[in-house]
């Protein structure tokens, strides 16, 4: 695959990599009038989801005295975003997931960006646009990660089973994503839930993945696993709910050919993956109310 550019420019303290995700530029995405309403909403990436769902839907079982969800928001970058896919990203698939089950409309709007970072995720939620649409969701979805690591490392021996050369980057991701989490809470003020979702792969997957040479297919699953735990972390640090991706494309063992749930970059989900990672975060969802309904009451 060749080198893509990252969508907000590192520190120079910072590794240099090149971005897993093809970009657009955050400032077309932020000043476009078009995108822009008289409230601040990005209009044209919000949209009203009430068709029926697919099979995304049994997974968002509502329950009686449950919070109703009426708004949904995804941040992040590409996989969020829905590129190297024509089809219902998963936001919008847990947004139409959400309104079958509960029988209202849901709004659903979408702000991640293609080749986004972590840190440059924090810097994002500075903008007054982002700001207010997180204010404003009832649930925000996050998905960010895979582009704060070098893919040209993948391969590499000294890296080892400890992830040596990834150690770093490592310890930024957790600090950032708390910050990133600190800064949605503080923003979403009380009531509201954040999802935070791992990866399958922070690389490329499936026979993608598997051309690169058994090498690559080690070095890639090891620091996923690091990054997956370092977002689940996170999120239970934050109060936040996490959707292990890894389990769900993977399966119990993590041997599960994904293939099949990819776009044929083997980096992006396909329209499968999309309403694979919409039914893993709609059954976190549901299982959270279930404890909340299960609680005893004070």
């Amino acid at each position: 695959m060749a080198p893509r550019s990252p969508l907000i420019a590192r520190p120079a303290s910072g590794p240099a990599r090149p971005a897993r995700r093809a970009a657009v530029t955050l400032l077309s995405l932020l000043s476009l009038p078009s995108l822009m309403g008289a409230s601040g909403v990005a209009l044209d990436v919000l949209t009203t989801s009430g068709a029926p769902g697919t099979a995304v839907a049994r997974a968002a079982a509502h329950r009686a005295g449950t919070e109703r969800v009426s708004s949904v928001l995804g941040l992040g970058d590409s996989v969020p975003a829905g590129s190297g896919c024509d089809c219902d990203g998963f936001v919008a698939l847990v947004g139409q997931g959400l309104a079958r089950s509960q029988g209202t409309r849901v709004r659903d709007a979408n702000l991640a960006v293609p080749g986004l970072t972590s840190e440059g995720l924090l810097d994002l939620l500075d903008d007054d646009t982002v700001r207010t649409a997180v204010a404003d969701a009832d649930l925000t979805i996050i998905t960010i990660g895979a582009n704060d690591f070098d893919p040209a490392l993948a391969e590499e021996e000294a890296c080892g089973p400890r992830l040596a050369c990834h150690q770093d980057a490592l310890a930024r991701l957790r600090t950032g994503v708390d910050a990133v989490l600190a800064k949605v809470r503080a923003l979403r003020g009380p009531g509201g839930r954040v999802v935070l979702t791992g990866y399958w792969n922070v690389f490329l997957d499936g026979a993608a993945g598997r051309a690169r040479g058994p090498a690559y297919v080690a070095g890639s699953d090891r620091l996923t696993v690091a990054v997956n735990g370092a977002l689940a972390a996170s999120a239970a640090a934050a109060g936040a709910l996490y959707a292990d991706l890894y389990t769900a494309f993977k399966g119990p063992d993590g041997g599960r050919d994904v293939t099949g749930l990819l776009a044929d970059d083997g980096d992006h989900p396909a329209a499968s993956g999309h309403a694979l990672i919409a039914e893993t975060v709609l059954a976190v969802l549901a299982d959270a109310d279930a404890d909340a309904d299960a609680a005893p009451q004070r």
